[in-house]
């Protein structure tokens, strides 16, 4: 099985917009940067640079990327969903028979993570957030084994689309996946955790 790993990222200046009213503009860049930072260093444990793709609006994040030799894709799309098939499509061609995505605001996520999905029987794979409601990572084996329903109530949109393709689904559920930073109580929690992020 040929795995690519997609990252599909929202600009820097663009991304925890609901952090707006704690963090500023410069903090949010800043944080979102060491955010992805951090999964693509735990990705390279797992992949190989050229089996990882990168999905962006962002120049800087594109030229990141190819720097540390991995796919760099302008993003094509509308939405989140729209840039992962892109990806996915882009790795197909190039030999991926699965696709693995992953969040890029993971600050806890570690290699042993990564690993775990990979490891986990079932043709559809679903990570799922602490609220055990959204994805975030999504193992799909073969690559197009079900379409993308990132947003919200995704955990329960994946599932059901791999009921009605009539495939295996596996929900994980790990810490190091499931935490992301989404509300100013994570932020806190953050800042005594990995006070590094700051």
């Amino acid at each position: 099985m040929a795995c690519h790993l997609i990252l599909a990222v929202r600009p820097f200046d663009e991304g925890k917009s609901r952090l707006a009213e704690v963090l500023t503009k410069r903090e949010r860049i800043s944080l979102n940067f060491k955010f992805l930072y951090r999964t693509f260093l735990v990705s390279l444990q797992i992949f190989r640079p050229g089996l990882i793709t990168v999905v962006s609006r962002s120049e800087a994040q594109l030229k990141a990327a190819r720097i540390a030799g991995a796919r760099a894709l302008p993003e094509q799309g509308a939405n989140l969903n729209d840039a992962l098939r892109q990806g996915a499509r882009d790795a197909v061609d190039r030999g991926a028979t699965a696709i693995l995505s992953l969040s890029s605001d993971l600050p806890y996520l570690e290699a042993a993570d990564v690993q775990a999905m990979l490891e986990s029987p079932g043709d559809v794979v679903i990570a799922t957030d602490s609220a055990k409601l959204g994805t975030n990572g999504l193992l799909l084996r073969p690559a197009f084994a079900i379409p993308y329903r990132y947003g919200a109530g995704s955990l329960a949109a994946h599932l059901a689309e791999a009921e009605a393709a009539g495939l295996t689904a596996t929900i994980v559920e790990r810490p190091g996946i499931a935490r992301d930073v989404d509300t100013p109580a994570d932020l806190n929690a953050l800042r005594v955790e990995r006070p590094q992020f700051f």
